[in-house]
């Protein structure tokens, strides 16, 4: 039984400990550019340049956070939205699109092969009933899912443990997340443009001051509450 418990609180003690990094993260970024004065790091053109004398490097860096932030879950709106401010439309275009392929096998991987039993207990009865048409139109359905639900992570884990075979989970894939990435890279050009004409060096950042704060505090919190909830789930379920 002990052995059980121990097995089943492993995979939530490690997303605990990923979400406790990526909150820091975040917390410290914050922290960073307000009491820094560092906004001016923050407008497109700099953070693009930047990114852009890295070469490929940048990019690379934008995939591979993509891929593995995304299954933790970090939305994937953050990322579609901050690629137009940093490549040219077709390259960022490319890049969201990459990521998101990414991040689709690397949940895939550890719905299937890791966390297998901890996912199918977790999973919603909405997308099991899915599984039999997975099993026998497994092209179709996953592009049917992805135009209609695109990334999100319940749906990336009950493809892993689905009965779907990886080659129509990829295909199907591929050309489902097509839509919504062209949608987001639009409309990241328009925030782009928008920051281009309202820096954010010229924000009332001593206004803002308090507001910051209290969303970094509701982070902090939120990311606590998760994780006890996610601990209290296990032990019920060891029980």
């Amino acid at each position: 039984m002990r052995e059980g418990h121990q097995q089943e609180a492993a995979p939530i003690a490690w997303r605990s400990l990923c979400l406790i990094v990526v909150a820091t993260i975040i917390v410290s970024l914050i922290a960073l550019f307000y009491f820094d004065d560092g906004s001016e790091e923050l407008r497109p053109a700099t953070m693009r340049a930047w990114l852009q004398d890295t070469g490929a490097w940048g990019g690379l860096l934008f995939v591979a956070a993509y891929s593995c932030l995304q299954p933790l879950g970090v939305r994937a709106v953050l990322f579609l939205l901050s690629a137009p401010l940093i490549w040219e439309p077709i390259d960022a275009f490319l890049l969201s699109w990459t990521g998101a392929m990414g991040t689709a096998v690397v949940s895939f991987v550890i719905a299937r092969f890791v966390a297998r039993d901890w996912v199918q207990r977790r999973m919603p009865d909405s997308l099991r009933r899915f599984d039999d048409r997975l099993c026998t139109h497994g092209f179709r359905t996953v592009l049917l899912l992805r135009v209609m639900f695109y990334t999100t992570p319940a749906l990336q884990y009950a493809l892993g443990v689905s009965r779907v075979a990886f080659r129509p989970f990829l295909v199907g894939t591929m050309l489902g997340i097509v839509p919504f990435t062209l949608a987001m890279t639009l409309a990241g050009l328009k925030v782009s443009t928008w920051l281009e004409q309202h820096p954010i060096a010229t924000w009332p950042w001593a206004e803002l001051g308090p507001l910051i704060v209290v969303l970094a505090a509701v982070l902090v919190a939120g990311v606590g509450l998760g994780i006890g909830a996610m601990r209290g789930e296990g032990s019920y379920d060891a029980r």
